[in-house]
């Protein structure tokens, strides 16, 4: 199902069909995925210094490189919209595996750069429900997601909730950071350690 003929379903969707309306939803496009969101550090303070065509110029050709790495990995680009990058992958493994190539990725790419061409992301993942549409995504797992990489990781850091750390089955150390609400539920979350 395309998200254009999902909105059509919820422009016909009444008291009285609604429970029709959901099932059909549903059974087409519930699933449980990871859903990952990178976004870029630094964005206002060097667009400010260095210009929006600067910034977007360096953060187009790391984009380019990433998805790369994302597709190597089994992961989809849902989105690249703005300073973001969101992906889906099956289970948290595969995300954490790609979060880390592409924080490597871009330390040995920023090596001898100057700061304002130095790229850097922050990075969110979390496993849970969504409805997955052909060109889209929606659900809780995504707004998670989006509040861990947007609001809550740090330059350089990989952050998963307790759903996905308890997914990774010991395949990679976490340590425990903090508890955060996002849209009145709490989640655990932890920082994944790499070099």
């Amino acid at each position: 199902m395309t998200t254009k003929r999902f909105f059509g379903l919820m422009l016909q969707r009444n008291a009285r069909n609604a429970a029709a309306v959901d099932a059909r939803i549903h059974k087409a496009c519930a699933a449980e995925l990871t859903v990952v969101s990178c976004d870029s550090s630094g964005f206002s303070k060097k667009t400010h210094e260095h210009g929006i065509i600067e910034f977007m110029d360096n953060m187009t050709k790391c984009h380019y490189a990433l998805e790369k790495i994302v597709a190597r990995h089994g992961g989809i680009t849902l989105s690249d919209k703005a300073d973001n990058l969101m992906l889906l992958f099956p289970e948290p493994v595969k995300a954490v595996a790609c979060g880390i190539d592409m924080h490597r990725w871009l330390k040995k790419r920023n090596v001898g750069l100057p700061e304002h061409k130095k790229y850097n992301i922050c990075i969110g993942v979390h496993h849970g429900g969504l409805l997955r549409f052909a060109d889209d995504a929606y659900g809780p797992a995504v707004n998670v997601s989006f509040k861990l990489g947007e609001d809550i990781a740090g330059k350089d850091e990989l952050l998963v909730t307790g759903q996905a750390n308890a997914m990774l089955k010991k395949k990679y150390r976490t340590d425990y950071s903090k508890h955060v609400t996002i849209g009145g539920v709490t989640f655990d979350v932890y920082k994944v350690r790499y070099r």
